[in-house]
């Protein structure tokens, strides 16, 4: 499925640099997965509903059914609020149809659907309350026969729509449209620059120039290269860029700000595809092949969840063991890592369930996630 991964990549960079496209990218989906609907929807967590934003192949009625009731009645919230991002889910493994069959949501909405009644999904995002989920609709015995080939998909596409994302976020208000002559990096508020894979600088952005001319983080050095200070910050953004210049797809979730000094920086990087540049002519020849956006974006300088943890009673090994409880492993797992005793562990998580109020690990997953948001 590497071919196909790659070709719903290419719509996805496109959308990157146009809002609009997204439509094109759930039709390259659906085209290349026969079978699927696929459907890229925002999850409110303080609401508790979904609404989808754009899909392919679904019939509108049952869009507006699900946008008008259903999403706030969907069992699957729960699962895709306390799986980490990046991680697939697959209907059958996590909720299978038996266990919805009683329910609304099955019963007036699910089972209407022409036997699409299993699902496969990945949490893209997951800020400030509000989740970025791609869901493919398919009939049950795909859930068993192709699980591992749609997980495959969605994992090599999913850091590719992420990054997507946040371009549209940086770039593009929620309705504004391009002024007359006016360029994608004229739009970035953040500090941007135009680069190649090995960070030469092609151009920058007007709060990118202003940081490179301050010189405290960043400047341009022989060849036109930037250089970094903070050697943190500089891998973070040699690996964006070669990511965004074909060197593979990230295998996991995006990174986590870079902290230097007092302040924190996301950095996130999209491929740009030559014709979206305003290269024309003969200008194509010297172009480089592969260019990047690469934007940097301050955030909040985090702790990691440490001290709000510690705020709650937790001692230092609680700390450690709540922190790895995210979702994304096993108690054992995470015993493993910390180098302690199974019993050790699960004694401390004992503490861990008193002192937070929770009562299951799925609870802590979300308490978890939810603290290293902020919310």
């Amino acid at each position: 499925m590497q071919r196909a991964s790659e070709e719903i990549g290419l719509a996805v960079d496109h959308a990157a640099c146009d809002p609009t496209a997204w439509d094109a990218v759930m039709a390259e989906i659906g085209r290349l997965l026969p079978g699927v609907l696929p459907a890229l929807q925002v999850v409110d967590a303080t609401a508790g509903t979904g609404l989808p934003l754009v899909q392919w192949g679904w019939d509108p009625g049952v869009i507006a059914a699900y946008e008008a009731h259903y999403g706030a009645v969907n069992p699957w919230l729960s699962v895709v609020l306390s799986t980490p991002t990046m991680v697939s889910m697959h209907s059958e493994e996590r909720m299978p149809v038996s266990a919805l069959r009683r329910t609304e949501f099955y019963n007036d909405w699910l089972s209407r659907l022409g036997g699409m009644t299993a699902s496969s999904g990945i949490k893209l995002i997951d800020a400030d309350g509000r989740l970025a989920v791609l869901n493919l609709q398919h009939d049950l015995a795909r859930a068993t026969r192709e699980h591992r080939r749609l997980a495959g998909v969605m994992e090599r596409i999913g850091p590719r729509m992420r990054r997507a994302i946040e371009t549209n976020r940086a770039c593009f208000s929620a309705s504004a449209a391009f002024a007359a002559g006016e360029t994608l990096l004229e739009r970035v508020a953040d500090p941007a620059f135009v680069v190649t894979r090995d960070l030469r600088l092609v151009e920058a952005s007007r709060a990118g120039q202003a940081l490179l001319d301050a010189g405290e983080l960043l400047r341009v050095g022989a060849l036109d290269r930037i250089h970094v200070r903070d050697p943190r910050l500089a891998g973070a953004m040699a690996r964006e860029a070669a990511l965004a210049c074909g060197d593979g797809l990230a295998p996991g979730s995006m990174p986590g700000p870079v902290r230097v000094g007092a302040e924190a920086w996301q950095v996130t990087a999209i491929g740009l595809r030559q014709d979206l540049r305003g290269v024309l002519g003969m200008a194509r020849l010297l172009a480089p092949d592969q260019l990047a956006l690469l934007v940097l974006r301050r955030t909040a300088a985090e702790d990691g969840g440490q001290d709000r943890l510690a705020a709650f009673g937790l001692s230092p090994a609680e700390v450690r063991l709540a922190l790895m409880m995210d979702g994304s492993r096993s108690l054992v797992q995470a015993a493993e890592s910390l180098g302690i005793r199974h019993e050790t562990a699960r004694s401390q998580l004992r503490q861990v369930f008193a002192k937070l109020g929770v009562s299951r690990q799925s609870e802590l997953a979300v308490f978890i996630l939810r603290l290293r948001q902020g919310a």
